[in-house]
């Protein structure tokens, strides 16, 4: 189990990065950035505008963190993916590739913020930590979701995944599974805080690379597409 699934999660990642305008061309790619970056600030802009204070001030702190994230990330990309030379970093087209790309996910964030009122189910739909965390959730019945995640963490691609049925108490739901060779169990912990999941993992290095992990505040982006619930039902990994 611990590594059937890297391979898939590779050519997802993959397929996923591809769907951005990948420019050769540093001028390009330094153009496509410049663009995808005013979309950050209008949505930025429409955040301020129209979140309670508290909401926005959440958003503000996590924006510097993710800013300092963005830039470190965009120059491994740079290294790992482009064959840059240390410190010649923004000369190559694969950092602001890599700029653009992180932007958009921080796009898809924002807006989440915006539309967090707009679903009927609490817990159920598409959930993003904006670090390579996706969360997909389906509603099980009374007390219960069903759930599949998959991450992809840090310059060298480091994968995980993980699904199944989590019993729901209120804000909480917890899952629970023991790794096929092992007598210690694996658990995850699903908190809902503030419109979003918070994800709480113990033992859980079986289902994940090295340098992964599944812990982190998952924000809703989408409602489930018959895809996802595929996904759900038969997870492929």
């Amino acid at each position: 189990m611990r590594f059937r699934f890297y391979t898939l999660l590779v050519a997802s990642f993959l397929l996923l990065f591809s769907s951005v305008a990948q420019e050769k061309t540093l001028k390009g790619a330094q153009e496509a950035f410049a663009r995808i970056d005013r979309q950050l600030n209008d949505v930025y802009t429409e955040a301020k505008e129209k979140l309670p204070e508290w909401q926005f001030k959440t958003i503000q702190e996590e924006q510097r963190e993710w800013i300092e994230y963005r830039d470190g990330r965009a120059e491994s990309a740079a290294f790992y993916d482009g064959g840059a030379e240390q410190g010649k970093e923004k000369a190559n087209p694969e950092y602001w590739n890599a700029l653009s790309y992180l932007t958009e996910t921080r796009i898809e964030i924002l807006r989440g913020w915006l539309t967090m009122d707009d679903y009927e189910d609490e817990w159920e739909g598409v959930w993003i930590d904006g670090y390579g965390g996706e969360l997909l959730v389906e509603r099980n019945g009374e007390g219960a979701i069903k759930f599949t995640i998959h991450v992809v963490r840090g310059p060298t691609y480091h994968l995980g995944a993980l699904a199944g049925t989590a019993k729901t108490n209120g804000s909480l739901a917890r899952f629970s599974i023991t790794p096929e060779g092992t007598d210690e169990e694996t658990w995850l912990t699903f908190l809902q805080k503030e419109g979003r999941i918070e994800v709480l993992g113990a033992n859980t290095m079986y289902y994940h690379g090295a340098r992964a992990y599944f812990d982190g505040k998952y924000i809703r982006v989408g409602k489930l597409t018959e895809e996802h619930r595929k996904q759900i039902a038969s997870p492929e990994f």
